[in-house]
């Protein structure tokens, strides 16, 4: 009888691990196949864990201060798509700017773009939609021809000279793959760099400007964007991904710095 025990128990275990090592294997298949088709993912925003949100804490390199933050989140609709909406603010903790990106198989789309300014004269919060030419924001799966760029691009006017019309393009590249330090760890991380272009008219009193410049941004593995930079006319900053913070430890934040 111990003799029959001991058989069923060692075929228990076995059928146990035999479940195991199939299972593991599935998900290990599954993220191969996953990083074969979607290379570029992995290094974007976890969406997984941000369904709670989480705030990113940009500091000035040159300065040390906080420059800005973004609170990023994932929702569903009830079609059961997913997007990425993040909500921008200044060092002052004013909101500044929201997005709404829909969240697709190789890659995210831009869907709403909000500028949030405070109109002085009403001193009320006033929101100035974007017009969203070409919405692709980052791409899962980098494009093979290096001369091919993604492009982004939107249009918009902003308080208090609403006569003033902006038309932004942002022409993006895959650069390459490296590693990044973060909180003490090196961690692997790809790097972007893009174009920007910048053209303003005046639709009153004629005449327009340019404003080009070059940008850099780097994502980590399951962190996303850590780092950026912008050199151009008129603009020159370097700002990097400090900390990670719930929306209660931000708003804890807020308070302290308020008081």
């Amino acid at each position: 009888m111990r003799t029959i025990f001991c058989i069923f128990t060692a075929l228990t275990l076995l059928s146990l691990n035999s479940c195991g090592n199939e299972k593991n294997n599935n998900k290990s298949n599954a993220e191969t196949l996953a990083d074969s088709l979607q290379p570029l993912k992995k290094y974007y925003f976890p969406f997984d864990e941000l369904s709670e949100g989480l705030v990113y804490e940009f500091v000035d390199d040159s300065m040390g201060v906080a420059v800005d933050y973004w609170l990023y989140k994932t929702v569903k609709d009830e079609a059961g798509d997913r997007f990425l909406i993040a909500t921008g603010y200044d060092a002052f903790f004013e909101q500044r700017y929201f997005s709404r990106e829909w969240i697709v198989a190789d890659g995210t789309i831009l869907k709403d773009y909000l500028f949030i300014q405070s109109d002085s004269a009403s001193k009320k919060s006033v929101v100035r939609p974007a017009k969203i030419d070409e919405s692709v924001i980052f791409p899962f799966n980098p494009v093979k021809d290096t001369s091919l760029a993604y492009r982004f691009r939107i249009k918009f006017s902003l308080l208090p000279d609403t006569a003033m019309s902006y038309d932004l393009v942002r022409n993006r590249k895959f650069e390459k793959y490296l590693d990044y330090e973060f909180e003490g760890k090196k961690l692997p991380a790809v790097q972007f760099s893009a174009d920007e272009y910048i053209e303003a008219k005046d639709s009153i009193n004629g005449g327009y400007w340019n404003i080009n410049s070059k940008m850099t941004e780097i994502y980590v593995q399951g962190i996303g964007l850590v780092y950026k930079e912008k050199i151009g006319k008129g603009v020159n900053f370097k700002n990097h991904l400090k900390r990670r913070m719930s929306p209660a430890e931000f708003e804890k934040l807020q308070d302290s710095k308020n008081k």
